[in-house]
């Protein structure tokens, strides 16, 4: 009976180490803001970013969320554009930003580039 009991415990010990362990693996894997990894959103909104009357996405992330150059390659600069709406997203897309609208800073984003694997911060905005 005591061996059965022993047994019965360490099978219990166990089944809860294997639950803790996948909660630690969970939780270690959530993404950062908003769902998507390298995201930080500040906890106020910054100054506009200044920009060209049209930006183009050019690698969608999230339906609500894709990487963007605000000119040129020359002399554009990348932001990730991020909507709260129901709005989605599509490669080569061209949003026009209207006259009493701007690109405001919300937060900044952290990736890993593909080709040259390095780290990239650019800011994170929103259109408003």
């Amino acid at each position: 009976m005591k061996k059965f009991l022993i047994f019965i415990g360490g099978f219990v010990a166990g089944i809860l180490a294997t639950i803790f362990a996948g909660y630690l693996i969970a939780i270690s894997n959530k993404p950062i803001d908003n769902g998507l990894l390298g995201l930080k959103v500040f906890p106020e909104k910054g100054e506009c970013i200044t920009t060209k009357e049209e930006i183009e996405i050019f690698q969608v992330l999230e339906p609500n969320m894709a990487l963007a150059r605000t000119g040129d390659l020359l002399d554009g600069m990348v932001v990730l554009l991020v909507n709260y709406d129901s709005k989605t997203y599509y490669d080569e897309q061209k949003i026009k930003i209207p006259t009493n609208k701007c690109a405001r800073q919300i937060g900044t984003y952290q990736y890993t580039t593909k080709k040259d694997n390095f780290e990239k911060t650019v800011p994170a905005v929103v259109i408003e």
